[in-house]
């Protein structure tokens, strides 16, 4: 058993490693273990096993620690989906070649997705990516009914539900979680030295549409323990108001405060389906694309309403852009 233990001078967060079993016999069976079982995650020597439980007490989340804490593991949530969309494959293409993650675990009700679950042109066209598929882990999970004995609104239940999974998801695994219609634009590794990372614009809600954390992180059982305080009639109440008006605000310290660059800003991702020639995009790691609540989008501006690999060529808009250039990186990959 191995206990980290964060060093917490400011300037040089290094991990103190703190060992129980110090006799020999116990340090052979244990190095005998490390050597014959290795490491869950292969692509990065430097980060510490899945299993180590950490002590983020006074852990610095401005200048973060000297090793990657937290899994190279992307985790997406499907509800009562069945079909990936074209949206929803280039998120799906685009996180994997930019992260190149260890594993892929997408948490789904729906039943036997890997085998006749999912289903449509574009999954199709996801299972052809060999290492994609080989990185892809199924995991049941069942969409919530209620939260802390209150019940779920009906209408938004599927939501809200979401909200509440990502939260019990990245506290029992941690790792890299994505809302299905965020495009990653960049390798988010400089993110995972951190306890937990999220976006949190200046006077704004918390965005969790992309959350990157290690699942001791000390803010994901305080955010779900805010639902006792749950808002069925508010859509984005618990899930960005409450965080931070009953906790950032008065611990800022237990986030890394992402200010823009994973695209949470609503405003601007407009831009990317009405402003041509907008090229604000560039400077961000990651964006919520919104193609779900496009509501104040000019119906001239947003035609056709449903994209695809086809006339993406020829879209006029940022998104386009995006599109093109990571359907000729993949093909660039597909091809080699």
């Amino acid at each position: 058993m191995v206990l980290i233990h964060y060093h917490t001078q400011r300037c040089n967060p290094r991990l103190r490693v703190v060992r129980f079993w110090k006799k020999p016999f116990f340090a052979t069976v244990f190095l005998t273990f490390l050597m014959s079982a290795g490491f869950l995650f292969s692509s990065d020597n430097r980060l510490l096993r899945a299993d180590d439980q950490l002590d983020f007490d006074g852990f610095n989340n401005e200048t973060g620690a000297n090793s990657l804490i937290v899994p190279n593991i992307i985790h997406f949530i499907r509800f009562n989906l069945t079909e990936y969309s074209f949206v929803d494959y280039l998120c799906l293409r685009a996180a994997f070649l930019r992260q190149r993650p260890d594993f892929v675990y997408i948490h789904t009700d729906v039943t036997e997705p890997g085998n006749g679950g999912f289903r449509g042109k574009y999954w199709d066209m996801i299972k052809k990516d060999k290492k994609l598929m080989s990185s892809i882990r199924f995991l049941p999970i069942q969409l919530a009914t209620e939260i802390f004995g209150q019940p779920l609104s009906k209408d938004w239940r599927v939501y809200h539900g979401s909200d509440i999974a990502r939260i019990r998801t990245m506290m029992k695994y941690g790792g890299i979680y994505l809302d299905n219609d965020v495009l990653v634009l960049k390798n988010l590794d400089k993110y995972r030295r951190f306890e937990i990372s999220m976006n949190w614009d200046e006077g704004d809600s918390l965005g969790s549409q992309v959350i990157i954390a290690h699942k001791n992180a000390r803010f994901l059982n305080r955010w779900l323990e805010s639902y006792h305080d749950y808002r069925p009639d508010i859509w984005y109440y618990n899930a960005g108001d409450l965080p931070v008006r009953g906790i950032l605000n008065f611990h800022p310290e237990l986030l890394h405060r992402v200010k823009g660059e994973f695209g949470a800003d609503s405003k601007k991702s407009l831009k990317h389906f009405t402003e041509e020639g907008y090229e604000g995009w560039r400077k961000n790691d990651a964006i919520h694309l919104l193609v779900n609540h496009l509501y104040s989008v000019k119906p001239e501006d947003f035609k056709p309403l449903v994209f695809d690999e086809e006339m993406i060529q020829t879209y006029k808009f940022p998104f386009g852009q995006m599109a093109r250039e990571v359907l000729a990186a993949l093909n660039e990959t597909d091809s080699n």
